[in-house]
């Protein structure tokens, strides 16, 4: 019995090799899958298991045959005996093959290649997809169930009923799913994007209740719990790496705030204080964030000047380092670091009013002469950022492998620049004289034509070098107004960048 299905099913695995350039093979096929049905159909007399994988591996093979559907007619793929019935394919093959892996557990790795190794199952999995993604969610849902029952051991099926749910709104049977697809995608290397999506996905579920002010505290604290578990599986797989390991360890330091588990909060970057080229510098980055606001300021110091150890040029990095600076009271490291600063961000007053801050507090140390130069210094700094002509803020950097790109928003603040020329944006003088500077400075910038603007971008790796360049004009722009920028440049990998403005 089993020799002669087996040349059988041969057959019919080279016919339906040949179907994708001859179709007509379709037809062939099918006679050599019936011939093995009838064949195994007939008394085991004793090789029941035997005849269980076979028949199993058969029906299968039907999965992959076109116009067959997944119920057809007994008769239809080769049965003698009931023919007029229908037969439920996935359901008595996933039958058949649990009988046998139940007996023999060896074999589950020979059933996987019948049950998710076929033309039928990606087809599966597929249309779910496709469904899925056109939101006809009853489709989705039935392929999906098909895919799932056909081959649990992989994540797809389980995958997309997770989403499916997720988009009802179920969010319970959503993570139930996914937890499944992360369970058998733990089984496989070849899955490991899967497992890290679905960890992702349930991680997102719990900190979205966690972070919601409506949830009560303290199932926020075990939403936030649950969380910090999902992140810390989703770090453990083997390859995370990147912009995924860097935001799912931002989250997870995140969730464990929520939590109030500063400790463990410390815990997750201990090790980056002592050996930061281990890492990427988005995750040393947002490690030093989670320091400042678990309030350990001496490490978020540490672990920005680690930052800029991977990445000298991060101007998150040298901001928020100068900052953590003035409020540890290491006020001399920060004018040279805000020197750093404005050499590849100039057009932000912010950055300059951080060196004007520390000479504020600097000059308390001095004395004599020197007192009256740190004044000095002071105000040339403050005034530098009050009559900067324009200011540019940030909302993307999104470095690629071929190109990067950068966004955010040019402001013209060219009638504040004259306020400061005037003298209204300083303490000294009475009040009258500072609205009369004020009002100086609002007609002479009401008097000024529109300007464009234009920013010459430079992508850096990290020993500065220039890897490629581009230049972005605005439309012209009234002193006030502001306008959104987006450039992109031919560089490869880029880590950093740096502007300077155009006249």
């Amino acid at each position: 019995m089993g020799a002669r299905a087996n040349l059988s099913l041969q057959l019919a695995t080279k016919d339906q090799a040949a179907m994708k350039t001859n179709p007509a093979s379709a037809a062939s096929a099918a006679k050599n899958l019936q011939t093995a049905v009838k064949t195994l159909e007939g008394p085991a007399k004793g090789e029941e298991l035997n005849r269980d994988y076979m028949l199993g591996s058969v029906l299968a093979m039907w999965l992959n045959q076109p116009d067959v559907g997944y119920s057809p007619k007994r008769s239809a793929v080769g049965f003698t005996t009931n023919p007029d019935a229908t037969i439920d394919l996935v359901s008595t093959i996933d039958s058949l093959f649990k009988i046998v892996e139940a007996s023999k557990p060896g074999c589950s790795y020979y059933t996987a290649y019948w049950r998710g190794g076929q033309q039928g199952y990606l087809t599966m999995v597929n249309n779910a997809i496709a469904a899925l993604n056109a939101d006809k969610l009853d489709s989705a849902t039935y392929f999906a169930t098909l895919a799932n029952k056909l081959y649990p051991g992989s994540p797809y099926g389980a995958m997309v009923l997770g989403n499916i749910a997720n988009k009802k709104n179920n969010n319970d049977e959503a993570v139930k799913y996914w937890q499944a697809a992360a369970t058998s995608a733990a089984a496989d290397t070849v899955y490991r994007d899967v497992q890290r999506q679905v960890l992702g996905n349930i991680a997102s579920v719990y900190m979205s209740t966690a972070r919601d002010p409506k949830t009560p505290k303290a199932a926020q604290a075990e939403a936030a719990k649950k969380a910090t578990e999902a992140y810390n599986q989703l770090l453990a797989v083997p390859g995370t790496s990147g912009s995924v390991a860097s935001g799912a360890r931002q989250n997870l330091q995140q969730a464990l705030l929520i939590t109030g588990d500063t400790s463990s909060v410390t815990k997750s970057y201990s090790d980056m204080l002592t050996n930061p080229t281990a890492y990427d510098y988005q995750a040393l980055l947002t490690s030093a964030v989670a320091a400042v606001r678990a309030n350990r300021n001496a490490d978020a110091a540490k672990l920005f000047e680690n930052v800029l150890v991977v990445n000298p040029y991060n101007r998150d990095a040298l901001f928020n380092l100068a900052v953590t600076y003035l409020n540890i009271g290491q006020q001399e490291k920060v004018p040279p670091l805000v020197t750093r600063l404005v050499a590849v961000d100039p057009g932000n007053p912010e950055n300059y009013l951080l060196a004007a801050r520390a000479y504020v507090d600097i000059v308390k140390t001095r004395k004599g002469p020197a007192v009256a130069a740190t004044n000095d210094t002071t105000m040339t700094w403050f005034n530098r950022s009050q009559k900067l002509p324009v200011e540019v803020t940030f909302s993307e950097f999104s470095p690629g492998e071929k190109q990067v790109e950068i966004a955010g928003t040019v402001l013209d603040r060219r009638d504040k620049a004259a306020q400061a020329e005037q003298g209204g944006t300083t303490s000294s003088g009475s009040a009258a004289a500072r609205a009369a500077a004020a009002k100086k400075a609002a007609a002479a910038a009401a008097s000024l034509p529109p300007k464009a603007v234009t920013l010459k971008f430079e992508a850096l790796d990290k020993s500065g070098t220039v890897l490629g360049s581009q230049s972005v004009t605005t439309d012209p722009l009234q002193p006030g107004k502001s306008a959104p920028f987006r450039v992109k440049i031919d560089a490869a990998n880029a880590v950093a960048y740096r502007y300077t403005l155009g006249d």
